[in-house]
């Protein structure tokens, strides 16, 4: 059977998607993380509107990569699939402890994995609508706790089952090494595991770590200049595509608070597109580059025997 992308709308050939985000929120909830509000995306209409920018700029899909406790909506993100003529891929797991439910905590490793698998397998919330990928997993900082630890065993798991693409959160890029080994030690294959939010530091090493064990290296804060500035994100691309790991580069934006929206005078989603890419541009990148990072890279992590 050949390999295809699982979306909200069902199985498409990866050639279908065209250029790819693949770490963003459409639909999302993130009060519990104490965000307030500007974290609260429930406008299926809004979402609409500022994701047409992104289509206009040229893109073609992208990656939901909210899941259960996160304000996941499969129903609304059909919705915005179908108007706005985007790919969406929805994701299953469980993001950071703050939004952890009480299964974590009462469930067995396998039982975790059951439920994701039957999101990837079957559908999520009764709807038929299937899961494409596993994340957003995450870890916080300074060390990984044994709840934590519990959720990627069990993410391994419904990876290995099912052969679905898993996507980790980190914080300021920490705890790299500590999610990779729990992958390698349950018999994970990395590279078909994503790396985020790295890229907002400068830790060439940390970078080369990550690629060297060859999973992908996600560099998806572009436009969060809170965090680094977008000219130095740039900078840190070319020179890993300078030292040959193009093959391995993931790039997007995770909006997810309402300030980066473009109707409250944010980027919008368009940004990577209109703004990121010219800077790339700048530092030297070849067209062809570019494509294999927004293109072809994501049609091939997000591609399995769905």
């Amino acid at each position: 059977m050949p390999q295809r992308v699982m979306t909200v709308g069902g199985p498409v050939e990866p050639a279908e998607l065209g250029l790819t985000l693949p770490h963003e929120h459409v639909i999302v909830d993130l009060r519990h993380g104490a965000y307030g509000m500007d974290s609260v995306f429930n406008d299926v209409d809004l979402a609409v509107e500022e994701l047409r920018f992104f289509k206009d700029a040229g893109g073609g899909a992208l990656v939901d990569i909210t899941n259960g406790t996160m304000g996941r909506d499969v129903g609304a993100l059909r919705k915005v699939s179908l108007e706005t003529g985007l790919h969406i891929i929805a994701a299953t797991g469980f993001y950071t402890e703050p939004y952890y439910p009480p299964q974590v905590y009462e469930w067995s490793t396998n039982r975790l994995a059951d439920l994701m698998v039957r999101e990837l397998t079957e559908g999520i919330d009764g709807t038929g609508v299937r899961a494409g990928i596993i994340g957003e997993i995450g870890t916080r900082r300074d060390y990984m706790n044994p709840a934590e630890e519990r959720v990627f065993r069990a993410v391994a798991r419904a990876h290995l089952r099912t052969g679905a693409a898993i996507s980790t959160h980190t914080y300021l890029e920490q705890l790299t090494t500590e999610q990779l080994n729990i992958f390698r030690e349950e018999g994970v294959d990395l590279g078909r595991v994503i790396i985020g939010h790295m890229g907002d530091q400068r830790d060439m090493g940390r970078f080369r770590d990550v690629l060297d064990s060859g999973a992908y290296l996600q560099v998806d804060h572009a436009g969060l200049e809170i965090f680094q500035r977008d000219v130095v994100r740039a900078s840190t691309v070319a020179q890993l595509v300078g030292e040959g790991y193009v093959s391995q580069l993931l790039l997007s934006m995770d909006v997810c608070f309402r300030n980066r929206l473009h109707c409250y005078g944010g980027t919008g989603y368009d940004h990577l597109l209109t703004v990121f890419v010219p800077l790339l541009e700048a530092e030297g990148l070849t067209r062809p580059q570019i494509d294999t990072m927004l293109v072809e890279n994501p049609q091939r992590v997000l591609a399995y025997d769905c």
